[in-house]
């Protein structure tokens, strides 16, 4: 009888096959691979003291990590005196010891072919920069098998940041969603990206040497600030709402927002800011234009200070979605207001359709009824608002994208870590 689902060998199977051995051997037999596998995911499905098993496996001998490893730049390792057998309680209880975004538990296979715990390696939360925005580089200090744990039965094998696989949902899979590099997601800001470009060309028309700023910027830094935001809200553990209106500084007709905001400078700053980062990267080149690669590769002091006021509005806008309801922003990320109460007589979509890719060209019916409160008020506002979008962060970490395609009600599950 055929099976449904795909389980940890199936998962061993395909990261070998996969693997990169142009850029370095796979230095773990498929036995080993497969068990590592294996009791990763049996810990998965554990709780310590009631909170979810989450952790990162790093699969390396010790002695390949220096001792005077430096964390964001390569490991601090600690070695337990005495090795342990690598089993799923033994990774239960070490998670909360080595959190998921500062260290992993350190595995190798030993001459026996059994897998042994060695001890933790912090190693900072530099290479989570791809998730967290910013211009900071990834550092990379190992292309050995990094298996990552973030839910029940949701396992990753990287390599150097690379996926080589995952299971998701009980399918094996070797690319995850990442809205943020959709087609869909870029087309729905096109016109505030020209609106924001074009205010920027009127500051340069006395220039003797305008400098026109690249969609790739304006793009790349407002994916940042809401990377952010999406971050700070996961970190909280509260969950939360973000909506994105149309057009205009009006309320969408449904919702209540308990908390209005004036609608002056200090609650559109970051268009101010954006203006600010364009002049800075204009006034030190001649060139004609100027894109995300300038911007990420300069030094000017001015543009780390610009950098860190995005950061502080994204910290700003997660803050203000801790209370009950949604911040609502327009789209140009200024803030009309907080506490937005999606109306129960919105009509509910016809059906729900989710994404199992970034562009959602493969999609699958889904349940408006097996979801919470906060994705069937998502569904029901995009709905009503075509032209909308809604980010709902669960209390439990998992991030979800909703949009309206042609009339249909999609929703993405955006990967939420590299």
């Amino acid at each position: 009888m055929p099976r449904d689902h795909a389980y940890p060998p199936d998962l061993a199977h395909f990261v070998e096959a996969r693997w990169p051995r142009e850029v370095a051997p796979l230095r773990v037999s498929s036995r080993a691979l497969e068990d590592a596998l294996s009791a990763a995911f049996q810990a998965s499905l554990t709780t310590e003291e009631t909170r979810p098993t989450r952790f990162r496996m790093l699969l390396m001998p010790l002695t390949d990590l220096p001792e005077r490893g430096v964390p964001n730049e390569g490991v601090l390792r600690l070695r337990f005196e005495h090795r342990r057998v690598l089993h799923e309680d033994e990774l239960r209880r070490l998670a909360p010891a080595a959190p998921f975004e500062t260290s992993l538990i350190g595995v190798e296979e030993e001459a026996d072919g059994k897998l042994y715990i060695w001890g933790v390696a912090h190693s900072g939360p530099a290479w989570l920069a791809p998730t967290w925005g910013g211009r900071s580089p990834v550092p990379n200090w190992t292309y050995d098998p990094i298996v990552h744990v973030t839910a029940p039965g949701k396992i990753a094998v990287r390599s150097a940041g690379r996926l080589v696989g995952a299971l998701e949902r009980g399918v094996v899979v070797d690319a995850t969603v990442d809205v943020f590099e959709s087609q869909w997601l870029s087309a729905m800001f096109a016109e505030e990206r020209e609106l924001i470009r074009a205010e920027h060309a009127a500051t340069q028309r006395e220039s003797l040497a305008p400098t026109a700023v690249d969609h790739s910027l304006v793009g790349r830094v407002s994916q940042h600030m809401l990377r952010r935001a999406i971050q700070l809200i996961r970190g909280a553990r509260h969950g939360g709402m973000l909506l994105v209106a149309g057009p205009g500084d009006e309320v969408p007709r449904g919702l209540r927002l308990k908390y209005r905001v004036t609608q002056d400078e200090p609650s559109h700053r970051y268009r101010s800011v954006q203006l600010r980062i364009f002049e800075t990267l204009a006034g030190e080149t001649t060139n004609s234009s100027v894109g995300w690669d300038d911007f990420a590769s300069s030094s000017h002091p001015r543009l780390e200070e610009l950098e860190q006021e995005v950061f502080e509005l994204a910290r700003a806008v997660a803050n203000l979605a801790a209370i009950d309801g949604a911040v609502l922003l327009d789209k140009r990320f200024g803030l009309l207001g907080f506490g937005a109460e999606v109306s129960a007589e919105l009509p509910p979509p016809e059906r729900v359709l989710r994404a199992l890719d970034s562009n959602g060209d493969v999609r699958v019916p889904d349940d408006f009824e097996k979801v919470g409160t906060r994705h069937r008020a998502a569904y029901r506002f995009v709905n009503d608002h075509p032209s909308g979008l809604a980010i709902v962060v669960s209390q439990d970490g998992g991030v979800s994208f909703v949009a309206n395609q042609r009339g249909d009600v999609v929703v993405w599950e955006q990967s939420v870590s590299p």
